[in-house]
């Protein structure tokens, strides 16, 4: 059985971070983001889409409960380096 996601609307997804934003500078950011995301998706897979937003969803994280960064990662010979965020 394949489950499907529910639909929604770009201006719902806005509305979403937008109020998930605790300051105006991730406001802004976060509108910058779906925005653009929102120009790009004619041309990326429904996977590359949906990794875009989560990758919106994680701006908003707060420092201490952000993934590291690729700096701080301790080096491995088995790992594929990919993604986005």
């Amino acid at each position: 059985m394949t489950l499907t996601l529910p639909n929604w609307t770009w201006d719902y997804l806005e509305t979403v971070f937008e109020d998930l934003a605790q300051t105006p500078a991730e406001k802004v950011a976060v509108l910058h983001l779906v925005a653009v995301t929102r120009e790009m998706s004619p041309f990326l897979s429904k996977l590359d889409l949906l990794r875009e937003i989560i990758c919106i969803g994680l701006v908003l994280l707060p420092d201490h409960d952000r993934p590291p960064s690729a700096a701080n990662l301790r080096p491995s010979s088995t790992a594929a380096s990919g993604g986005t965020c």
